[in-house]
């Protein structure tokens, strides 16, 4: 889709889009990959990937999943995005903050000029704030959910296109929103999806209820962005309970007194 009918279907302004490295725990489940790649095709980010990144996509494609339906898919990925493929990296993996397994990811979405590296596995990267070698680590749904905070109409319309390619489930806004929902790693992207959609295309799995037990946004945040190198941790202790811990103190000290 062209940045000039992209504009035309959601009535905004075109901005620059992400360039997002996808880690190979991204890409391996049909969902997932169908929904990030579905923005990508209409121009909502900039997909990178790497040789061996989709090596270790085909070593771990899901158990009924065969050699040549993954191939298929990985084929077809290459070929609706032919910029994705990223090369010549290998220099910079020395130098990378990560876990030695995961060295080559880093290495290649520095290499990429990528503007986010989208991974479940957020722990096993520490790279600087600063500098060449500066890279923001993201969870799928944060990712997914920054897009959405960009510009949700077309997040929408993303989400229409997919749904209308298949008649199998999920083949409404509803049913995606609830199978999306019943995935732990992408139910932060199904709740806010979900507040955004008529009200009549909204899902009604139970994931989506957003209790007072529910995280805070804030919390959320820290929990699928991985910290930076040398950064401080955000405090365990919420506000309310620091306040309560305080007000006990008090009536100890009271207590102390009249004694």
């Amino acid at each position: 889709m062209t940045t000039q009918l992209t504009r035309a279907m959601t009535g905004k302004t075109a901005m620059p889009p992400r360039r997002a490295f996808l880690d190979a725990n991204v890409l391996r489940g049909h969902l997932q990959t169908d929904v990030l790649l579905t923005l990508a095709d209409l121009g909502a980010f900039q997909p990178r990937w790497s040789a061996e990144v989709l090596d270790e996509v085909r070593r771990n494609r899901p158990p009924r999943l065969s050699e040549q339906a993954i191939d298929r898919r990985l084929n077809q990925m290459n070929r609706a995005f032919p910029q994705a493929m990223v090369t010549g990296y290998e220099h910079l993996e020395p130098e990378m903050q990560a876990d030695a397994k995961d060295r080559h990811v880093l290495a290649a979405a520095v290499q990429s000029t990528s503007t986010v590296l989208v991974t479940e596995n957020v722990k096993d990267f520490r790279p600087p704030t600063t500098g060449p070698h500066a890279m923001p680590v993201e969870k799928t749904s944060r990712f997914l959910n920054r897009l959405l905070e960009d510009n949700h109409q077309l997040v929408i319309v993303a989400m229409n296109e997919m749904i209308s390619r298949t008649d199998r489930e999920p083949n409404t806004m509803s049913a995606l929103i609830d199978k999306l929902a019943s995935r732990h790693d992408l139910r932060s992207f199904a709740q806010n999806l979900n507040s955004v959609v008529e009200p009549e295309h909204r899902g009604t799995h139970p994931g989506l209820a957003r209790g007072r037990t529910a995280k805070s946004a804030h919390s959320v945040a820290f929990d699928e962005v991985a910290p930076p190198t040398g950064a401080a941790h955000a405090p365990t202790e919420s506000p309310e309970a620091r306040t309560s811990q305080a007000e006990n103190q008090d009536k100890d000290r009271g207590s102390d007194r009249e004694a």
